[in-house]
């Protein structure tokens, strides 16, 4: 036995070093022996309190016994008891309750605690300096990362493997069907992937957070999970805005499915019902019509997006000072973000009077390009190169636009127009054939004020990490914040007079919310401010990069 068990540590070696050692460190016999522990105490712990609620008597109410339900007591019933005595109860309805709470607590145990512990990992070796000896390795980036996710939460998939007997054995006793809860799994597996990679491209690109960082990487994930579930309780319908989006990030999405599969009587489950998810449809196509298509559709969501963060990681892995998306790159995920985001905005596309959707779709564009102008933005000592290689090499010069908007380490400002352009251009169609109100002008113009006001934000970026200071990351990011929020802060303090709320609208990130309040000589004057801003911002930086390429040029040919 102990032959066999060598071979395979040996080839599992072979096939995967980082994972193998992984295993090595973590599954030690305390460590197993606590896990399983807990697991089992867990599960018997959970056991036994559901048991304790079949502990029913005649005259007594519960939602588990099948006699008459009262009105003032719904969803509870009256317990009866027939000829022999025995209380009679739902036992699918209770063996579906306790499936479904495993069902939550292994989706929050999974994703949560698993994306902190990759975190932590990653930030140790970080602080370590290991990681930068693991780069150095020949192995490849998919079998470094993929070993870490298989081996640093090894603890979390065993501390869930053990309990899948008994969250089986009760989805089974649930009239659930097993192909149904080998879905659920399999969905479980596509979550955890998504999850996982997220995980691992913030711990890789907020290095300096120290021991912060796994919080609050995992306390995110919490918060997304936490407030998408509510989504599946009866009193939360969903908002029919691109928020809706969000739901497909919870591995819960599929539970309601399993819950209709059992064929009990809808008031007994209405916790946990299809009516919510009944409503979520994406260009105005349900995407639950059937349990088939919407678990295909939640799976390529997750896919694509996977891919996304995927192409990030390996950059970042390979080179830390890179950015973490190409700029090719960064034009189509601009182009696969608009599509769902107004997918989903598009909901009803028949509702009259629905503009609070274009505001909600304006917040989830600008919160895009907040996280992608970072991501494609290069550094100065990256800068400084492309700024000494373009003097030196004519087909830079011959070449320029396309080295602006394809160029690894060109300045970015001509990038983010183009990402904006995409992501504008798609939108603008559906102002006019879909009801969103009479004044489409409007909106367009709320749509091109928010995306040049992105592209201020994005030079301003650009031009301040050019500066001679080994903390700019953080004064960048510090004064475009106050950029960001100072329009809302005037805005809190106008409300109190009722006057110039509008025009502060218009420079904010959501110019759409206020267009309404401004007449037509405020929002010309307001594009032709933002017009010189962007004008005076370009022409800053490109002095700067001129001085920067001709000073190393010149200290080069000095030291020759």
């Amino acid at each position: 036995m102990s032959q066999v068990y060598e071979k395979v540590i040996d080839n599992l070696g072979e096939w995967n070093p980082q994972l193998f050692r992984e295993i090595q460190g973590r599954l030690k016999p305390k460590t197993l022996g606590i896990v399983v522990i807990v697991s089992f105490i867990g599960q018997f712990l959970l056991f036994v309190y559901f048991k304790g609620m079949l502990s029913l008597k005649e005259g007594s109410y519960s939602r588990y016994c099948m006699g008459v339900t009262e009105e003032k007591i719904y969803p509870y019933s009256v317990c009866q008891t027939d000829l022999l005595g025995n209380v009679q109860i739902i036992k699918e309805l209770w063996w579906l309750d306790l499936f479904t709470t495993m069902s939550i607590m292994g989706i929050f145990i999974l994703l949560v605690v698993g994306c902190y512990m990759l975190i932590a990992d990653v930030s140790k070796e970080n602080a370590k300096n290991t990681f930068n000896f693991i780069r150095l390795t020949p192995q490849s980036a998919m079998t470094i990362l993929g070993g870490k996710m298989l081996g640093v939460p090894i603890l979390v998939y065993l501390f869930g493997i053990l309990a899948v007997p008994l969250h089986s054995i009760a989805g089974l006793k649930a009239n659930i069907s097993f192909p149904l809860i080998l879905a659920f799994y399999g969905l479980l597996v596509v979550a955890c992937l998504f999850f996982y990679t997220a995980s691992l491209l913030f711990s890789l690109v907020s290095t300096g957070l120290g021991n912060f960082q796994a919080w609050l990487g995992s306390m995110v994930v919490f918060f997304l999970l936490f407030t998408t579930v509510g989504v599946f309780l009866e009193a939360n319908r969903l908002s029919a805005t691109s928020l809706d989006w969000l739901v497909l990030f919870n591995p819960a999405i599929f539970l309601p499915y399993l819950v209709k599969s059992t064929f009990l009587a809808p008031e007994t489950v209405s916790y946990l019902s299809l009516d919510s998810l009944n409503e979520l449809s994406f260009y105005g196509n349900f995407l639950w019509s059937n349990s088939f298509f919407g678990l295909l559709f939640v799976v390529a969501n997750y896919g694509i997006w996977t891919f996304w963060l995927w192409q990030g990681v390996k950059r970042r892995f390979h080179n830390p000072t890179d950015t973490v998306i190409s700029k090719y790159h960064s034009y189509l995920m601009s182009a696969c973000f608009i599509v769902f985001n107004l997918g989903f905005t598009l909901q009803d596309m028949n509702y009259q009077g629905n503009e609070e959707n274009l505001v909600v779709l304006q917040v989830f564009n600008f919160l895009f390009f907040l996280l992608l102008i970072p991501a494609i933005t290069p550094h100065r000592q990256t800068l400084q190169d492309w700024a000494r290689f373009r003097h030196e090499n004519s087909f830079s010069s011959r070449h320029g636009m396309t080295d602006l908007l394809l160029g690894e380490k060109s300045p970015s400002p001509f990038s983010i127009v183009l990402n904006i352009s995409i992501v504008t251009l798609y939108i603008m169609p559906s102002l006019f054939i879909f009801s969103f109100g009479e004044d489409k002008l409007s909106m367009v113009i709320g749509f091109l004020l928010s995306g040049m006001m992105i592209i201020i934000y994005g030079t301003i970026f650009q031009l301040l990490l050019m500066i001679k200071n080994q903390k700019r990351n953080l004064i960048a990011s510090s004064i475009i914040g106050s950029l960001i929020f100072s329009p809302f802060l005037a805005l809190t303090i106008l409300s109190t007079k009722g006057t110039g709320v509008g025009i502060v609208w218009l420079f904010s990130a959501f110019p759409l919310a206020g267009i309404d309040l401004t007449n037509s000589l405020t929002i010309l004057t307001s594009f032709l401010i933002q017009t010189l801003v962007i004008i005076s911002a370009n022409f800053q930086l490109k002095k700067v990069l001129n001085q920067v390429g001709m000073s190393e040029t010149k200290a080069l040919l000095m030291s020759t």
